[in-house]
């Protein structure tokens, strides 16, 4: 039966969405700062002043709209999931219909596809190589029945997504200022800086406590909730020595470390506690992670911009 709330126009069904899955209030300022502090550490860390061209606008573009279009085909691929476990979500609900994340979808690829090809001709390849693996990983890499009934093999192949997307990003941040630095070890450190904190939230947010395990499949129901514990910790901890090296390769100043110190050992005191007692009231994992990340990035991103100059030449 169809909801009469599917009668609204296409623009305030859209609006319902991002509403339910996908606040561009929040997810565009977020993501823009989050993507300006990978490009400015991108290019402080290769040795030289930050330029802001037309790269740097062509990453921002894409970091947003990528975000989106991996949005919509989590929502695509799910819908039918969606209706047995979330039944008061939008889409199940018929308050957005699935034409309406097909056309979102395919409006986002379109944005991506023309801004990288008319704008980024020096990261192309890297763009083109990248969102081949994102769409085939919307497609399942063509054996959806095989994915589906092994997890570990979807995990496998789904995981990386942050980490390509991140790796195109980086490569925006090289070619800045008309000069396409290599990609060296330095670069890879930065792109786990920002991908480690993105596996830590996704298997987080995918941990339920002891006994309070759904239909819904979790890391937890996986691997165990101790276990899957592990895989975030550990993460987050990586991320914290990551960023220990970034503090010292960029000469920041001692407050840096202590922030940085501090936040290390938030992680440390939840995720032993979950630990210990892996309790619906200790299983705050997800909103730690997210604090952590958002503190963290921020934390970089002013101290990068206190301590080197910004060029822009557009």
């Amino acid at each position: 039966m169809t909801s009469v709330k599917t009668q609204k126009s296409f623009l305030k069904r859209l609006w319902v969405y991002s509403l339910e899955m996908f606040p561009v209030f929040i997810y565009l300022p977020y993501i823009l700062a989050l993507y300006i502090s990978l490009n400015f550490i991108t290019q402080v860390i290769s040795t030289r002043d930050i330029t802001i061209d037309i790269y740097s606008i062509v990453g921002m573009i894409s970091a947003f709209f990528v975000m989106l279009l991996m949005r919509t085909f989590d929502d695509l691929k799910d819908i039918d999931i969606d209706k047995d476990l979330f039944p008061d979500r939008a889409i199940p609900k018929g308050d957005v219909l699935k034409s309406d994340i097909q056309k979102l979808s395919i409006f986002s690829f379109t944005i991506l596809l023309l801004t990288n090809i008319l704008f980024a001709k020096m990261t192309l390849l890297v763009f083109v190589l990248v969102m081949l693996y994102l769409v085939l990983t919307f497609k399942w890499f063509f054996a959806e029945e095989i994915h589906r009934k092994n997890l570990y093999l979807t995990m496998a192949t789904h995981q990386p997504i942050p980490y390509a997307i991140n790796f195109y990003l980086i490569h925006t941040a090289l070619a800045s200022g008309n000069i396409y630095d290599s990609f060296t070890y330095k670069h890879a450190a930065i792109l786990l800086f920002f991908s480690l904190p993105v596996t830590a939230w996704e298997t987080s947010r995918k941990i339920r406590a002891i006994g309070k395990e759904t239909e819904y499949e979790t890391f937890s129901l996986l691997f165990g909730t101790r276990p899957a514990t592990w895989i975030p910790f550990i993460c987050l901890l990586l991320t914290t020595a990551i960023a220990v090296y970034i503090g010292i390769e960029l000469n920041f100043s001692k407050v840096y470390f202590i922030i940085v110190s501090i936040l290390g050992l938030i992680v440390i005191f939840y995720y032993i506690k979950f630990l210990i007692y892996p309790t619906v009231k200790n299983n705050i994992l997800k909103n730690v992670a997210m604090i952590f990340t958002t503190v963290l990035f921020f934390t970089t991103l002013i101290f990068v911009i206190i301590d080197y100059k910004i060029n822009i030449n557009l």
